[in-house]
């Protein structure tokens, strides 16, 4: 009897109900931007998710920092095409970059587009009025700092050498349509102004600083870093300095002594006062790497023999280019240095088989555990910006510029450090004096070379100086796994990935690899 009582009720529902509104549904339970996007939270919970995308495991969380960031300037001896300088189209590790980048750019789109949109739906009070602009800024940030990389490892010329060159698409919003997302490549000028735009935005909208709850997030200091990068980059020296100027003169940061500049890339010291962005990671003993989980992969790839995979490991070259210098301890294991096992026992790391002198990575390998004891993941933080990188832009600006003797004193305050000493005292027998134009530039180069060794400068560094085909033919001594080395000049970019030229009937492949 129920039944039936419950089915005519039904029955009289449906007949009194108009068809079309009532097959007119919209399920409330679905993530969509407009019920998403409706208050702050959420705003956060996005731009988390730019965040993420950034740490992921095809980003800094590994891939792109092991397959391209190492690889392709020689920093390690490794198997792939990169470390070969043969990278084709079809090429994994590449699309790899490519997908995680887009991905980064995809994510901020979404963000910003629903910012404005909020804004004029929801009526928010001013406090959340400011904290969607600092939410507003970070992702114009991410989406800078996302183009930046990508002009510079597809953009098939320099700014300053030919900016209507091809670079990549140009994506500033969501695609809604196949059309929209059938871009074709934007030119290198395109990009990069671009990206201009964008971290000014982010650095009229970050703070200087934020609390410690927040300490992770950038901030206006990082942008204008990024924005004296970009400036080098495109050679406008006279903007760079300016902006490098404002973040040295700021004294919020500071070059710590020799043992923070190891603590930096061993976890002992997390936004320490050197470094101007970093990228956070714990040690998750719930999920790995491959299961999104909150650690970093890059020492389960680096660690020395028993401690990680230890099959991409320091160029033999760079051990010999390095000398008696005292940073290629903070850099590399020698085979009779000393690191926890995987049962925590300090011992010697031992001689590692795909390393012609035996070395292995020390840079972002934890000293005091075995990531195969944490899950296989460490808690090291990526450090992306720091003061020394700044003082060493600085000093190639002002040779550039032609104040040689400024350069060589932020040049040697780098320096000074690294033997233990006060950077802002001249020290003679570390110093290098009376260097002038060329010979201080290669001088700066090389102290780049040193100080920034393994930590994903290198590659941008020798595109930019156009050294390509002198620094990679070095590499094809003390080699282990990597193979010949012949270098091509459309080796100064990557290709578009095949599948985009095959998906995208307005994408032109890359010249060279047609």
């Amino acid at each position: 009897m129920r039944k039936i009582l419950l089915l005519s009720i039904i029955t009289t529902v449906l007949v009194a109900c108009d068809e079309d509104k009532f097959l007119d549904i919209t399920n409330q339970n679905e993530l969509v931007a407009e019920n998403f996007y409706t208050n702050i939270t959420n705003f956060n919970n996005a731009l988390n998710g730019v965040y993420s995308a950034t740490k992921s495991l095809d980003l800094f969380g590994q891939a792109f920092y092991i397959q391209t960031l190492l690889a392709l300037p020689h920093t390690s001896d490794y198997w792939n095409a990169q470390c070969r300088n043969e990278v084709t189209s079809g090429d994994g590790n590449m699309y790899i970059a490519w997908r995680g980048w887009y991905r980064v750019v995809s994510r901020a789109n979404d963000l910003l587009e629903n910012a404005p949109i909020y804004l004029e739906n929801e009526s928010p009070n001013e406090a959340q009025k400011a904290e969607l602009a600092q939410i507003v800024g970070q992702a114009h940030f991410f989406r800078a700092f996302a183009y930046f990389h990508l002009v510079r490892l597809w953009g098939e010329a320099g700014y300053a050498e030919d900016s209507t060159r091809l670079a990549v698409p140009l994506h500033l919003k969501v695609p809604t349509t196949r059309d929209e997302m059938m871009k074709p490549r934007a030119t290198v000028g395109q990009v990069y102004r671009q990206i201009v735009a964008d971290f000014e935005i982010a650095e009229s909208l970050l703070p200087t600083s934020w609390n410690d709850d927040n300490i992770a997030r950038a901030t206006s200091y990082a942008a204008k870093g990024f924005l004296g990068k970009v400036h080098l980059y495109m050679q406008d020296y006279a903007t760079a300095k300016t902006y490098f100027e404002e973040v040295i003169g700021s004294s919020a940061f500071a070059l710590g002594s020799f043992e923070e500049y190891d603590q930096m890339f061993q976890g002992k010291l997390e936004f320490g006062p050197e470094t101007i962005f970093e990228l956070n990671y714990g040690i998750d003993m719930q999920q790995n790497i491959w299961e999104n989980g909150l650690g970093s992969g890059i020492a389960l790839t680096l660690a020395p023999p028993g401690r990680g995979w230890s099959n991409c490991t320091p160029h033999g070259v760079n051990i010999f280019r390095f000398g008696d210098d005292p940073r290629l301890k903070i850099c590399t294991y020698a085979p009779e240095d000393s690191a926890a096992n995987v049962d925590g026992i300090m011992e010697p790391v031992g001689k590692s088989e795909f390393n012609y002198t035996g070395h292995s990575f020390r840079k972002y390998v934890p000293e005091d555990y075995s990531v195969y004891s944490t899950n296989r993941n460490s808690g090291i933080n990526f450090i992306i910006m720091r003061l020394s990188d700044v003082y060493l832009m600085y000093a190639e600006v002002l040779n550039h510029t032609g104040n040689d003797v400024l350069a060589s004193e932020y040049m040697n305050k780098v320096r000074r450090r690294a033997y233990s000493l006060d950077p802002e005292t001249p020290e003679p027998t570390v110093d290098y004096t009376g260097l002038g134009g060329v010979q201080l530039q290669d001088s700066i180069r090389e102290e780049r070379f040193r100080e920034l060794f393994a930590e994903g400068h290198r590659w941008y560094d020798i595109t930019r100086w156009k050294i390509v085909e002198e620094e990679v033919t070095k590499y094809n001594d003390f080699r282990v796994t990597q193979g010949e080395i012949i270098y091509q000049d459309r080796d100064y970019y990557y290709p578009i990935p095949l599948q985009e030229v095959d998906n995208n009937t307005n994408m032109t492949p890359s010249t060279g690899y047609e």
